[in-house]
């Protein structure tokens, strides 16, 4: 993953260090309230896509920056609310963690999804909220569907793909298509970019549900990777190419980290 993401590090940098200005309010460190881990990919992955996309057509500048950590506020938002178990009492936590239970880490996903409209604003693209807005709706109708399917015993095919479009792919398409847009990309090649995120995204949703599903997973990487030659050449297209690859040769791991 290094050399994927070595060219675009300061950015990152400043995409975590805007983010980080938000984790610490008058209560606290968000972090005692919600659980926030995630995997080394998964802390990275939504602002890679974006800068990565952006760069094909333009700077990285400060508004991509902004959308990146637009799509991670979403994202930590989305993985709080669909750990919350939904069983327990409001007021007591079975751990007696505050991150277990449900009060909190409701109130700290909703903090985030504030956050990243406040985010648009201040960055002068309130004009991508539609689009995201859209996004957010359709990765619940995923919640809803892993919801109804969650007492069912395994996965039936169809719906996790559905499942994993919604939930996952359909995110990492935005990251791709409004990233582009952003810098003045055409309206075909934000598509190209969109349909090479729902590739990318079902394969990484797909990884995500265990090993029995690697193979499926590798039918959706091979399908993103002609999408990618559809677009300018450089050194972005090429980071991207090489972020699939990694995927394929399962140089990745999707292990969540331990807080």
């Amino acid at each position: 993953m290094k050399q994927v993401i070595y060219p675009i590090k300061e950015e990152l940098k400043k995409v975590q260090g805007n983010m980080n200005r938000h984790f610490n309010i008058k209560a606290g460190y968000l972090g005692d309230f919600a659980h926030l881990e995630l995997c080394q990919l998964n802390s990275i992955l939504r602002p890679v896509l974006v800068i990565l996309s952006a760069g094909m057509f333009g700077k990285i500048t400060d508004r991509v920056i902004s959308l990146a950590g637009v799509l991670q506020y979403i994202y930590l938002a989305s993985c709080i609310h669909k750990g919350i178990n939904e069983d327990i009492e409001i007021t007591q936590a079975p751990t007696g963690d505050p991150r277990d239970g449900c009060q909190f880490p409701v109130l700290v996903g909703d903090y985030f999804y504030g956050r990243f409209f406040t985010s648009l604003c201040d960055a002068g693209i309130v004009d991508y909220l539609r689009p995201l807005a859209e996004m957010i709706c359709v990765i619940n109708e995923g919640g809803v569907i892993r919801l109804r399917n969650s007492g069912s015993t395994g996965i039936n095919p169809s719906p996790g793909r559905e499942l994993v479009r919604k939930e996952t792919a359909e995110m990492l398409a935005s990251c791709c298509r409004l990233g582009a847009r952003l810098n003045g990309a055409g309206g075909q090649q934000q598509e190209t970019l969109g349909r090479f995120g729902v590739s990318f995204g079902i394969a990484l949703g797909l990884m995500e549900q265990g090993n029995s599903f690697e193979e499926q997973a590798v039918v959706y990487l091979r399908e993103a990777l002609p999408e990618l030659d559809k677009l300018p050449p450089g050194p972005n297209r090429t980071a991207l190419k090489e972020l699939v690859g990694l995927f394929l040769r399962r140089e990745v791991s999707l292990e969540r980290m331990v807080g």
